[in-house]
C-alpha cells in the first residue's frame, strides 16, 4: 500500500484536473489503483475543488473591489478638478466626458452586487396565497 503522501498528492492532482495517466507517471502508481482511489477519495477531491474555487472567487471579489475603489478615487479627482474650472474653458468638456465615462465604468463594476437584508415582502400569486421573498438591495 502506498504512503499517505501519495494519497495526498493524488487528491491534489485530481482536484487540479490532472488525468490518471499523468498522475500515474508522477507518483508511480498504477491507473487501476488511481481509479480506486478516485472513488475512495471522491469527497475529498470535491471538497478541494470547492475550496480552490472559493479562493478564486474571493480573489476576484478583491480585485473587483480594488477596481471599484480605484475608479471611485479617479472619478473624485476629476470631479474636484471640474469644480475648480471655469465652464467656459474648452477642456472642461473633456473632463465632463471623462467623468461620464468613469461613472459608467463604476456602474458596471458595482452592477449585480447585492445585499440581502432579510427583509421580506409579501406578494400574491393568483391573488390567493401570500408568498414571501427576500428583498435584495441593488446598487
Amino acid at each position: 500500500m502506498k504512503n499517505l503522501k501519495d494519497h495526498e498528492a493524488f487528491i491534489n492532482m485530481r482536484a487540479q484536473g490532472l488525468s490518471f495517466e499523468k498522475i500515474s507517471k508522477k507518483i508511480n502508481v498504477s491507473k487501476p489503483t488511481l481509479i480506486k482511489w478516485n472513488q475512495e477519495y471522491s469527497q475529498e477531491i470535491s471538497n478541494l475543488i470547492f475550496f480552490h474555487s472559493e479562493k478564486l472567487i474571493e480573489e476576484f471579489k478583491l480585485l473587483r473591489i480594488h477596481k471599484i475603489e480605484s475608479l471611485s478615487r479617479t472619478l473624485n479627482r476629476v470631479l474636484e478638478e471640474i469644480s475648480k474650472r471655469n465652464f467656459e474653458n474648452v477642456s472642461t468638456k473633456d473632463l465632463i466626458s471623462i467623468a461620464f465615462s468613469l461613472e459608467n465604468k463604476l456602474k458596471e463594476s458595482v452592477s449585480g452586487i447585492e445585499c440581502y437584508t432579510g427583509i421580506t415582502e409579501s406578494f400574491f400569486d393568483d391573488e390567493t396565497l401570500p408568498k414571501e421573498k427576500t428583498v435584495p438591495i441593488l446598487y
